[in-house]
């Protein structure tokens, strides 16, 4: 009788002791944009027409020209993420403003000289 008082007590700390320690993180996971941006090309906006808000973005396999379909016009040296070099509309992720808008990829891979002629086009409406 003496051995179940002393070893129901026991049991019970033992138990309680297992149940209180439990995993927790405290480090959170990434957030929407960190995986926006692990997935998506990085482009610098390297010039923007005030006018008409049609710009172009430097990446690493040229330039691309992008046609503003009505959202927020990015600043020059602004970061931003989407596919470049996929024509189309699409989604971009500006870093800098911390905003999303949809935007359409008029033409990719292109020298400087290509996307000053390309932007002149489309914002002249050709």
């Amino acid at each position: 009788m003496k051995t179940i008082f002393t070893l129901t007590p026991v049991i019970l700390l033992t138990a309680l002791l297992f149940t209180a320690c439990t995993k927790q993180d405290y480090v959170s996971g990434p957030s929407n944009e960190e995986q926006w941006m692990r997935s998506h090309e990085k482009g610098s906006v390297a010039y923007v027409d005030n006018y008409t808000g049609n710009y172009i973005v430097e990446t690493y396999e040229g330039y691309s020209v992008i046609r503003t379909l009505g959202g927020i016009v990015p600043r020059e040296y602004d970061n931003e993420y989407a596919w470049f070099n996929t024509s189309g509309s699409q989604t971009v992720y500006n870093y800098d403003g911390n905003y999303y808008t949809k935007e359409n990829v008029v033409g990719s891979w292109l020298s400087w000289a290509d996307a000053l002629d390309l932007l002149n086009n489309i914002s002249r409406g050709q």
